[in-house]
């Protein structure tokens, strides 16, 4: 085949354009047209003035003088498919060739036409939805698309530039070139991060391949992260607010918690009482039997009041040595003695401002003691040590004691005058033997909680029902919490039964777990403890995890010590 350029006339032009089916029009620089085929002049004959509607119905799309691609027109009430090429000389470009296909040569073209125009339709709505901004190229490197949000990122017009190299705009644009050519060439995602008149532009390159993996598009997406800071503090926003509603849920399903209290009468007016006093500030004095729930009430005073979202301190009184007290309560300054924190220290008066504080254990006080907490509750201020003025603090009071404070009064062991200021509202929690229709339920939440942690499915079965209620618990709810947790470790099968808690109980009251027969030196007689520990424990779990969860100690621990003394697991006899 001669591949040779021909040397046409104008008639042999001619001749071979109007042999074409579809219409042919040429327009020059200007978008003017100079010449179109004998189709177009029969679709001018049936439509007149429908050839030059295309031509003004394509340029308000695009540039179609500069441009080219296949593109959807509506003129003289009928739609056209119009493919745009190129027309030049050499590398000059003199204006553009319209290919036009009349799209309603049958009916079915029709409906092709309508599923590919509802299609367009759905992807421009998506491109447009977008809070960024977005470029689609296809597989040359051409400008097929973009939405609003790319063309207010640049000031960029749709018109000007689609069906255009890329490269006319990556300058103005600044999209980095290595990131096109990792999509186009590589066809692999690439991001970039670009300074762009003062904002900061992510720029994301997608390539989009076909079932058959052929390049079909590049996809680009632009996101001004430089507006992230106004997010975040919206997010910020939207978080507290999102706080202030589980808040109010937490209230609201509180009486979940009412399981772990209890639900018998007596428990049902500590109830009331709580609902009552967590809407207001007075001093609140819980007393009760180690065990019995204090810290609970304390909670849900707490998670009820108005302070919720404020800090919750809590201190065990009984645990704070007498020279500790007052540092440790009111803090101290830089310096203020040896061995005190160069920048000094906020005690928890300061630290629980506009909170709740809980004095645990108030009646482990000394007298001394005592007499600083009067005057700090009294005049609402604190000082620090070493400090020359008081601090104000807006502190509510929440103590506890399993104590008669009032007998300690009586024996002059409390300050009468700490007392009244703290005996504002009083709670008194009876003990477990007093309420034993709470037993059962507590026993059966506390058998739920140690079922799902150790991944067992003990249940009670109403023998030890029976039994659990005539026990006098002087543990209290923690005891009874006790023993459900070592019945799910170590009883076998399913089924808990009253031997199971009568062993236990029979191992708890033993007089010794160990004897010790004879004076040894320390280290060799407390392996022996050790080892007969280990030996008890082990012949009542099947596993070194039981085992650790029983003595609570790490697994590891129980495996080495196993190993050393040379002891197995064995069976529960």
């Amino acid at each position: 085949m001669n591949t040779r350029p021909l040397a046409l006339t104008r008639e042999d032009f001619m001749a071979i354009t109007d042999a074409v089916y579809c219409i042919l029009i040429l327009v020059n620089e200007k978008g003017i047209p100079v010449y179109w085929n004998s189709a177009a002049c029969d679709l001018e004959r049936r439509l007149p003035g429908s050839c030059r509607e295309i031509i003004k119905r394509l340029g308000e799309s695009v540039d179609a003088v500069h441009c080219e691609g296949r593109y959807v027109v509506t003129a003289a009430s009928r739609d056209f498919i119009c493919h745009i090429r190129p027309w030049q000389t050499g590398k000059r470009r003199r204006g553009s060739i319209f290919i036009v296909h009349e799209s309603c040569v049958s009916s079915c073209a029709v409906q092709e036409l309508n599923v590919v125009r509802d299609v367009v339709e759905e992807i421009d709505a998506v491109l447009e939805a977008g809070s960024t901004g977005l470029l689609v190229l296809d597989s040359r490197g051409m400008i097929k698309r973009v939405n609003r949000r790319f063309e207010a990122l640049y000031g960029l017009k749709r018109k000007a530039i689609l069906g255009k190299s890329i490269e006319t705009i990556r300058e103005e644009t600044q999209i980095p070139r290595e990131l096109l050519d990792k999509a186009l060439h590589k066809r692999q995602h690439g991001v970039s991060l670009v300074e762009y008149k003062g904002r900061k532009l992510v720029y994301t390159a997608t390539p989009g391949l076909d079932r058959n993996h052929q390049m079909r598009c590049i996809v680009v997406d632009i996101q001004d992260v430089s507006s992230w800071k106004i997010l975040w503090e919206k997010f910020k926003e939207q978080r507290q607010h999102m706080n202030e509603f589980i808040r109010k849920v937490a209230v609201l399903s509180s009486h979940s918690h009412d399981m772990v209290i209890g639900r018998s009468q007596a428990m049902q007016k500590v109830m009331h009482l709580i609902e009552v006093v967590s809407d207001v500030d007075s001093t609140v004095l819980i007393t009760g039997e180690s065990g019995t729930g204090k810290e609970v009430v304390v909670n849900e005073i707490y998670h009820r009041s108005r302070r919720r979202d404020k800090p919750f301190l809590k201190i065990n009184c009984g645990a704070i040595p007498d020279e500790l007290f007052e540092s440790e309560l009111f803090g101290y300054e830089s310096g203020a003695f040896t061995g005190a924190r160069r920048q000094g220290k906020a005690g928890f008066f300061e630290l629980a401002d506009q909170g709740v504080l809980l004095l645990d254990e108030i009646g482990e006080l000394s007298l001394a003691a005592q007499a600083k907490l009067l005057r700090v509750i009294q005049n609402q201020e604190v000082q620090r040590i070493g400090a020359t003025r008081s601090i104000h603090v807006d502190v509510r009071l929440i103590a506890a004691t399993n104590r008669n404070l009032w007998d300690m009064v009586q024996q002059g062991r409390f300050r009468s005058d700490l007392y009244y200021r703290l005996h504002v509202i009083h709670i008194h929690i009876p003990p477990l033997r007093e309420r034993r229709e709470d037993v059962i339920p507590l026993a059966a939440q506390f058998l739920h909680t140690f079922n799902t942690k150790y991944e067992k499915h003990k249940v009670l079965t109403p023998a030890l029902c029976r039994l659990l209620m005539v026990q006098d618990w002087p543990g209290n709810i923690r005891e009874l919490e006790n023993a459900m947790e070592t019945l799910v470790v170590l009883t076998e099968g399913d089924d808990l039964r009253p031997e199971d808690f009568i062993s236990q109980i029979q191992m708890e009251e033993s007089e010794a777990i160990v004897t010790i027969r004879r004076v040894a030196p320390w280290n060799q007689t407390m392996a022996e403890v050790e080892r007969k520990v280990l030996q008890m424990t082990a012949a009542q779990c099947r596993s070194t995890r039981a085992m650790a969860d029983v003595l609570h100690i790490d697994q590891s621990t129980i495996s080495r010590k196993m190993q050393k003394y040379g002891l197995s697991l064995g069976k529960k006899k």
